[in-house]
């Protein structure tokens, strides 16, 4: 049951190791040298974990990558409407699509990283601020200078959001910047979350006793039903997808392959609409602008 998993292509080797995802932008930025150094530190940081590895370390990691995967799934979503937007001429709401999009990435990344505390669920809800000043350090162990120019871009979409949102610019959205490379960023971060979601998978296969690979039920419940402001909600779709991880997947595996074409289909199709001639999302080679979903 725990056997690895068919990949989605060829693996790629690069700095003396395979890697399970053919990374477009990452290691553009860092040489070979520099990436075995990165790599090492953060296996470190890993191992820590996985050395002390039990079942709520395990419970808590198996939603931890499902939650960055869904936020890769739904950065898809909000790419895919900002086309039909740009094509559609709903200018109005670009700013917050190409916002959210990288918000949802930034999320993507620290649900990956084996500095930032689960705190009994707290990390789901993490600040932007915050999100945008742990990604961005991270992404600075392989370029400072990609680092400061990304940050410095997600700062400015989060400003435009904020021009429509607090100051309803009458000359439109002439007053906004629109020289910049949205997907650059985009595919940087989902890549960034996939590197280390790679890393936490082998320390675990190294390290961690396969007796702790369980899921504990209320886990599940915590991620498929959860109040806002007051307002419960409940997905019987992650209480679904959930399960089966629980059942099929128990232990970590990188966002590539927790992916599952069906959690795919269905999470994108979700926002499809159903009348004819209304906003899809398209079909499958429509979802790999930023990422190789299956």
């Amino acid at each position: 049951m725990l056997a690895a998993l068919d990949f989605l292509g060829d693996e790629v080797d690069y700095a003396n190791r395979e890697w399970r995802y053919s990374y477009r932008r990452l290691f553009d930025i860092c040489p070979e040298k520099k990436l075995s150094k990165v790599v090492s530190q953060v296996l470190t940081q890993y191992s820590t974990l996985t050395k002390a590895w039990d079942v709520e370390a395990n419970s808590t990691w198996v939603c931890r990558t499902y939650l960055a995967a869904k936020m890769i799934l739904n950065a898809t979503v909000l790419t895919n409407t900002l086309e039909h937007s740009e094509e559609t001429g709903l200018r109005v709401a670009n700013p917050y699509y190409e916002y959210y999009a990288a918000l949802s990435l930034l999320r993507a990344v620290v649900y990956t990283l084996p500095t930032a505390e689960w705190s009994n669920g707290e990390l789901i809800s993490v600040s932007h601020s915050r999100a945008i000043n742990l990604a961005f350090d991270w992404l600075g162990k392989f370029d400072q200078d990609t680092a400061k120019r990304l940050k410095a871009l997600t700062q400015q979409l989060k400003a435009q959001r904020e021009v429509i949102s607090y100051r309803a610019p009458a000359s439109g959205d002439s007053v906004l910047d629109v020289d910049y490379d949205l997907y650059e960023l985009l595919i940087m971060l989902s890549e960034l979350a996939q590197f280390n979601s790679e890393l936490l998978e082998q320390s675990i296969t190294k390290n961690a006793d396969p007796s702790s690979f369980v899921v504990k039920p209320e886990y599940i419940f915590q991620l498929s039903g959860f109040e806002i402001k007051g307002f419960a909600f409940h997905d019987s779709e992650d209480a679904y997808r959930l399960s089966y991880l629980k059942r099929k997947m128990p232990r970590p595996f990188n966002l590539a392959e927790t992916m599952t074409e069906g959690q795919t289909e269905d999470f994108i199709g979700a926002w499809d609409a159903d009348e004819e001639g209304k906003f899809t999302n398209g079909s499958p080679c429509d979802w790999q602008q930023i990422f190789d979903v299956p």
